[in-house]
């Protein structure tokens, strides 16, 4: 009934309403094909592509299942392992050529602050001079810090600056002994080494006292290599050192320098004043060096008027003109030999004349050597 009356009312072409839009959809297609790239026909098109896929039963995670299907077995892990193995391999690297994952190496020299280093031993050399043997350590690999304080030392003569923490005061002194060791520890990645200081107990002298009052596995904090006298190899032909109590420090560090090169040909004359022969700093080590250096270091011993032992190269007296115009007898000026200064005040003041603070000023020169005609710059003082 109700189709009947429809029927009658819009006509028969109403009663089919899907099959009539089938056909129109029909016409409609065949009419965007004929224009190319009109906006309809690329949504026609795209319309058709994605009803073929439905059809074929093809989507998109069809495909990324097909894709997973044909990756063998075991894959994910492959690629793990390989991330695992790539990542252990950067940190071995990191750790075989670099320190970055080592602690940082504290206690290093360095010429610019000051560093705490570690006392480690006391050897007692006179009754009033002990040897101070601090610990130093270096990275495995050396860096520009390493690098500054390497060119410093073979460029001469060093010294390190000693602070009393405690009342924030400093003194130069001039090691006698440096070594570096080669093993590094694989905790730390460092290198251990030490550095040896004289020091003479002074009943006035604030840092020496404080020195000589430090225990072992105590630390006292140092600033250096700091550059005192600048050498290179056989520039002098010879050098005359005069020196006094701790002022051999210095003295000994140029000697140990100048007989370890074979290829230097600088002879060396030390004149080593001390109040008594059982006062003479070092003397054993001086002596060993002597007899390994016989053809090219001559030591002498000063000594003041007290019983001298049995010794060919002990004398009394005291370093006046007379006995430094013998010493130096053989100077050559015109083979650029040089005289080396360093002693107590006193001593300084008969020889040379005080050295005024602060580097590089060396101050007039008087005493003993002005006297038998040596020109300022043949004369260099501690």
């Amino acid at each position: 009934m109700f189709g009947i009356a429809a029927s009658k009312v819009f006509g028969r072409r109403s009663l089919h309403p899907l099959k009539s839009s089938l056909r129109y959809c029909r016409n409609y297609k065949q009419l965007c094909s004929s224009v190319p790239n009109s906006t309809d026909s690329l949504l026609v098109r795209r319309h058709n592509s994605t009803n073929a896929k439905i059809e074929s039963g093809e989507t998109s995670n069809d495909k990324k299942e097909s894709n997973s299907k044909e990756r063998p077995p075991g894959t994910y892990m492959i690629w793990g392992m390989e991330v695992i193995g790539g990542t252990a391999a950067f940190i071995y690297y990191l750790h075989l050529y670099t320190d970055l994952l080592k602690p940082k190496v504290t206690s290093r020299l360095n010429p610019d602050t000051y560093t705490p280093f570690k006392l480690i031993s006391i050897t007692k050399d006179t009754a009033d001079t002990s040897i101070f043997r601090f610990e130093i350590k270096r990275p495995r690999f050396d860096d520009e810090q390493e690098k500054l304080v390497d060119k410093i030392m073979s460029q001469g003569a060093w010294a390190v600056d000693v602070k009393d923490h405690l009342v924030q005061t400093f003194r130069t002194y001039t090691p006698v002994a440096y070594h570096m060791g080669t093993e590094v520890d694989e905790e730390t990645g460092a290198r251990t080494g030490y550095i040896d200081l004289v020091v003479k107990r002074y009943p006035r002298g604030s840092l020496s006292r404080f020195i000589h009052g430090t225990r072992v596995d105590d630390q006292i904090e140092m600033r250096g290599p700091i550059l005192t006298w600048p050498y290179k190899p056989s520039t002098h032909g010879h050098i005359y050192m005069i020196a006094g109590g701790t002022g051999i420090a210095p003295m000994l560090q140029i000697i140990e320098r100048v007989m370890s090169d074979p290829e230097d040909k600088t002879k060396i004359s030390l004149l080593y004043g001390s109040p008594s022969e059982d006062s003479i700093i070092m003397r054993s080590h001086i002596d060993k060096l002597r007899a390994e250096h016989g053809d090219r270091l001559r030591v002498s011993y000063l000594v003041n008027n007290v019983p001298v032992k049995d010794s060919d190269n002990v004398q009394v007296g005291v370093p006046n003109t007379p006995v430094i115009e013998e010493f130096t007898r053989g100077f050559d000026k015109s083979a650029s030999d040089i005289v080396l200064v360093c002693g107590p005040d006193p001593m300084m003041h008969a020889v040379s004349g005080v050295r005024p603070v602060g580097p590089p000023q060396q101050g007039p020169l008087q005493g003993a050597l002005r006297a038998l005609g040596f020109g300022s710059e043949s004369v260099f003082k501690f």
